[in-house]
């Protein structure tokens, strides 16, 4: 009886952060931070209550049930994996954090307007935990998480277009959808829109297949909209992990190069709405998402993808797919080294540019390392380092505090100085790069293990989604999550995501 309930009452929760909280608001985007957290808060806090004692009433029965311990461990919570075991270390690590800051209201609550402190990461933890081992698996839930998104991708589209079907108070161009600020909505985005897309590339040919098509172009189009850069990362980080994965079948590989005919298409989707509605378009095109969207280089990328997707489901070519695809492991190892060679030369090219100039790249604000590097994320970048070599050792062991990096910094004179040159009455509260934030917050300790969770989840998923596709899905968000936050910054809206996608792909990989 415990246990239905608790797959009753985990279900319910899914559902109310999945299909309900990316559209609550207060004061339409005035209050929008702290209404998002609050919400959160409260229904997590609940629900965390009623399925802790669900469990440990479910846990005694199995005890009472079953009083001869197995191997040592108790039935059905026994079988803790090594994500398991990162996460309570992660836990523990956010809490000696707490313990030995000096800043221990902020460190306890978070920042105001971020709120990722103590609280809200032991707490995810938590959830992580209760969600993977009371969750049913029923898909319902994630067909849910996919129409809930497709609904904020296409408000955000249409509020870029100076369109506003739900009415928004203090509505302004940096500000779109249900989601707020930009970089909040393409945090939503990098982690949640893989789900449909990953779908697509995994459905065999029918209706399913042409709900997650067009699914994945209003994803597409939403991140051509939106107007940060940083979400030609994670396009990079989806088409990475997504063509890892289609090596492992023939038909999966056909519907990747599929994959990239539609994010062509939603490239010049837009183009060709901005070219009917010229004066609509609502945010500066000097930027990648401009560039993309008014030339035809994306024209020719669908063409290309369009052009390999025929060759490949030509009988001739379909036959020896299959034998192509039995050397997949030459194949990711070559990707492997292509992708850190590309990085390679672009670090290089970058050391050399910001250095001695290079006539050609000149002009090119991607190939110079100053403050004013990807829209002041230099200068972001620049603090955060000062402020990890400022630090004692204990600090640089266990960090500064969960969320207190603005604290620390500003608490250090000639680096305020910087910040306020840099930034005016904007106060910085994170290096624009999650693990780099996280060096100053929770310190060595705390940035390894955080990178375990992902690590060993998303090598454990993909392991197991040779057999079963669909474990798979949860570790494309996590890993496209990862990388896209090199650029930016966990906040309300994208890291109770993807601790709960770990916790339901957890549940998936126990199953």
């Amino acid at each position: 009886m415990a246990k239905k309930a608790g797959n009753v009452f985990t279900s319910a929760y899914l559902i109310i952060i999945l299909g309900l909280y990316p559209f609550y608001m207060k004061n339409g985007y005035g209050d929008i931070g702290d209404a998002k957290y609050h919400f959160f808060l409260y229904i997590t806090v609940a629900s965390f209550i009623i399925l802790s004692f669900l469990a440990v009433i479910n846990l005694l029965n199995k005890m009472r049930k079953n009083r001869k311990l197995r191997k040592g461990y108790l039935i059905d919570w026994e079988k803790v994996s090594v994500t398991d075991l990162f996460v309570l270390c992660y836990a523990t690590a956010v809490f000696l954090s707490y313990v030995f800051t000096e800043y221990r209201q902020e460190a306890l609550w978070g920042a105001k307007g971020w709120y990722i402190g103590c609280v809200m990461l032991i707490m995810l933890c938590g959830i992580y935990f209760l969600i993977s081992r009371m969750w049913d698996g029923k898909e319902i839930i994630i067909h849910i998480c996919v129409a809930a998104s497709a609904v904020v991708f296409l408000l955000g589209i249409c509020n870029r277009f100076s369109f506003y079907p739900i009415p928004i108070e203090s509505t302004q161009p940096d500000f779109i959808s249900t989601l707020g600020n930009i970089n909040w909505f393409c945090g939503y985005l990098a982690v949640v829109a893989p789900i449909g897309i990953y779908l697509f590339m995994i459905t065999n040919a029918g209706w399913k297949k042409g709900i997650y098509a067009a699914y994945s172009l209003i994803a597409f189009m939403a991140g051509f909209c939106q107007g940060s850069t940083s979400v030609f990362l994670w396009y990079f980080a989806l088409f990475f992990i997504l063509f890892w994965i289609s090596l492992e079948k023939s038909a999966w590989i056909k519907s990747f190069f599929l994959l990239i005919c539609l994010w062509g298409v939603s490239a010049q989707a837009v183009r060709f709405l901005r070219y009917l509605f010229p004066e609509k378009y609502s945010y500066d095109v000097d930027n990648l998402c401009g560039y993309f969207t008014q030339n035809s280089l994306t024209l020719w990328i669908l063409i290309a993808g369009l052009v390999i997707y025929a060759i490949m489901k030509s009988n001739t070519i379909s036959m020896h797919l299959e034998k192509i695809l039995l050397h997949k492991k030459s194949i990711r190892k070559a990707l492997l080294v292509t992708t850190f060679i590309l990085l390679g030369m672009w670090f290089l090219v970058t050391i050399v540019n910001t250095k001695w100039g290079i006539l050609s790249l000149k002009e090119k604000e991607f190939f110079i390392f100053n403050h004013n590097w990807g829209n002041g994320r230099g200068a972001a970048y620049w603090a955060g380092f000062q402020i990890f070599g400022e630090m004692p050792l204990l600090h640089q062991l266990v960090g500064a505090g969960p969320d207190c990096f603005s604290k620390y910094a500003y608490s250090i004179p000639e680096l305020a100085s910087m910040l306020r040159d840099n930034f005016g009455t904007y106060r910085l509260t994170n290096a624009h790069n999650e693990l780099l934030t996280g060096l100053v917050n929770t310190g060595v300790f705390g940035v390894c293990l955080y990178l375990g969770i992902f690590i060993s989840f998303i090598i454990r998923s993909i392991k197991k989604g040779k057999e079963q596709p669909v474990v798979c899905l949860f570790a494309v968000c996590a890993f496209c999550y990862l990388v896209h936050n090199n650029l930016s910054f966990a906040q309300v809206l994208n890291l109770p995501f993807v601790f709960i996608f770990m916790g339901m792909g957890e549940r998936l990989l126990r199953n």
